[in-house]
C-alpha cells in the first residue's frame, strides 16, 4: 500500500508527459522520482529525518523565492551542512536529484566552492522547475506528517507495553505479598495456638485435682 506522500506524487513521476533525466556525472544512472526519494527519506531514524527535511524544504523554499540567485541552486558536496545533514541521512542526495540537481565535478582553481570544500563536486539545478519544486515541497510536508504519526503510532505502542508490563508486575507482586502473608498468618496462628496450648498445660498443672 503506498504512503500517503507517494500517493501523492504518483501522478508526478515523469513530470510533463518527459522520459527521466539521465546524470552525466554517473554515465547512465537515471534521474529518481520525487516519490522514490521521499520513500527512502522515510527509512531513517527520527533525528536524522527531521535534520535532512528541514534542510531539504529550506533549499526548495529558497529556490523558489529566489530563482534567479546561483547561490541557492549550488551546494557543495564539500561543506559541513552537506555532510553532515544530507549526505549522512537516507535519501538526502536522492531526493536533490529528484527535484533537478545534478553533480559537477569543480573546476581547477575555479570558484564554485567555498573554502572549506575544497575540490569537492557541486550539485547543480540550472534550470529549476517550479512544478517539480513545489511537487517536492509538498512531499516533504506530507512526509513529514506521516512520520510524525508513525513515531507517535511506535511512542503509544511502546507506552501500551510498558503500561502492561507495569501492571503485570503489580499483579505479582500483589500475589507475592498474599502469599507472604498467608504463611505470617498461619505461622502466627501457630505460634499463638502453641501459647494457648502451654498455658492451658500450666494450668492443668497447677490445679491440684488432677493429682488426685
Amino acid at each position: 500500500v503506498p504512503s500517503a506522500c507517494g500517493r501523492l506524487l504518483s501522478s508526478l513521476e515523469t513530470h510533463s508527459g518527459q522520459a527521466p533525466l539521465l546524470l552525466a556525472a554517473s554515465g547512465t544512472m537515471s534521474r529518481p522520482t520525487v516519490e522514490e526519494a521521499v520513500e527512502v527519506l522515510m527509512m531513517n531514524e527520527p533525528k536524522a529525518f527531521r535534520i535532512v527535511t528541514e534542510v531539504l524544504f529550506k533549499i526548495v523554499r529558497n529556490i523558489e523565492l529566489h530563482p534567479h540567485e546561483p547561490k541557492y541552486s549550488q551546494i557543495s558536496t564539500g561543506s559541513a551542512a552537506y555532510t553532515g545533514k544530507i549526505a549522512c541521512a537516507k535519501g538526502g542526495l536522492r531526493f536533490l536529484r529528484a527535484v533537478g540537481f545534478e553533480k559537477r565535478e569543480a573546476a581547477a582553481g575555479g570558484a564554485g566552492c567555498s573554502s572549506d570544500a575544497g575540490d569537492a563536486p557541486t550539485l547543480v539545478l540550472a534550470a529549476p522547475d517550479v512544478e517539480v519544486l513545489e511537487a517536492g515541497k509538498q512531499a516533504l510536508k506530507a512526509a513529514v506528517k506521516e512520520f510524525g504519526a508513525k513515531v507517535e503510532a511506535a511512542r503509544a505502542a511502546e507506552n501500551k507495553a510498558a503500561a502492561f508490563k507495569l501492571a503485570e508486575l503489580k499483579r505479582v507482586s500483589a500475589q507475592n505479598n498474599s502469599k507472604r502473608d498467608a504463611t505470617a498468618e498461619a505461622e502466627r496462628r501457630q505460634i499463638m495456638e502453641g501459647m494457648a496450648a502451654d498455658k492451658a498445660e500450666l494450668e492443668r498443672q497447677r490445679d491440684p485435682s488432677n493429682f488426685c
